[in-house]
């Protein structure tokens, strides 16, 4: 089975609902309410990172069409020996990525059940706009470094007038740049799916297979 059809199998056309049933009906069943599945999730989130995580790296610059151009990147480790379920293991690692991007307090908040307390929160990267679409390696960081350049004209164009904001884009404009470079060197992926099309509100993924490990990123510029 191919990367596509595996990414495609697994998320389909209703990602937001496979992946909270899955969470409700799988992985956190034995939880009776939502403040005690996000304490689960987070538990299992410490796990996840201590199997499979290689190395991450996150980074925002100025927003496009929103406010910010935010990407994550994670490397993962492959299954062992093949024997893992597909489908849970892209909810598991997407998840991980999610979660990944929440700060510290917001964890502590969601788990103590004083905000966000529907587990449907954790979801909400997952809508799908567009078809599943087979990329190289080279047409993925294609994709990326032209968002980078369109951010960089706009920013150029229209930076604002807060001190805190331009210190903030001088760090990140080039780090943005370096984590593609490395991904460029390190990273030899055979396949890459992307889900959904950049534009709107809706948060791109990107999964990309190597012989090795596994690849996957966020995208996203919302209002």
């Amino acid at each position: 089975m191919t990367l596509k059809e595996r990414v495609e199998q697994a998320f389909g056309p209703d990602a937001e609902e496979r992946v909270l049933r899955f969470l409700r009906e799988k992985e956190l069943a034995g939880c009776g309410d939502d403040t005690q599945r996000w304490l689960a999730l987070f538990e299992a989130y410490e796990q996840w990172r201590n199997q499979f995580l290689l190395w991450e790296d996150r980074t925002y610059v100025d927003g496009i069409t929103g406010w910010n151009l935010c990407m994550d990147v994670c490397k993962l480790r492959l299954p062992e020996g093949g024997r893992e379920d597909w489908t849970a293991y892209l909810y598991r690692m997407t998840l991980l990525v999610v979660i990944n991007g929440m700060g510290a307090g917001e964890r502590t908040s969601l788990a103590a059940g004083k905000e966000y307390h529907n587990l449907s929160a954790v979801v909400s990267d997952y809508y799908v706009n567009a078809d599943y679409v087979s990329l190289t390696q080279e047409q993925w960081l294609e994709e990326i470094s032209e968002l980078l350049e369109r951010s960089w004209k706009k920013y150029q164009q229209f930076p604002g007038s807060s001190p805190a904001y331009h210190r903030e884009m001088e760090k990140n404009y080039p780090k943005f740049s370096s984590i593609l470079e490395r991904l460029a060197q390190n990273t030899k992926c055979c396949e890459v799916v992307r889900m959904n099309q950049y534009g709107g509100d809706d948060t791109v993924w990107y999964f990309g297979r190597a012989q090795d490990d596994f690849c996957i990123m966020r995208v996203s510029d919302s209002m």
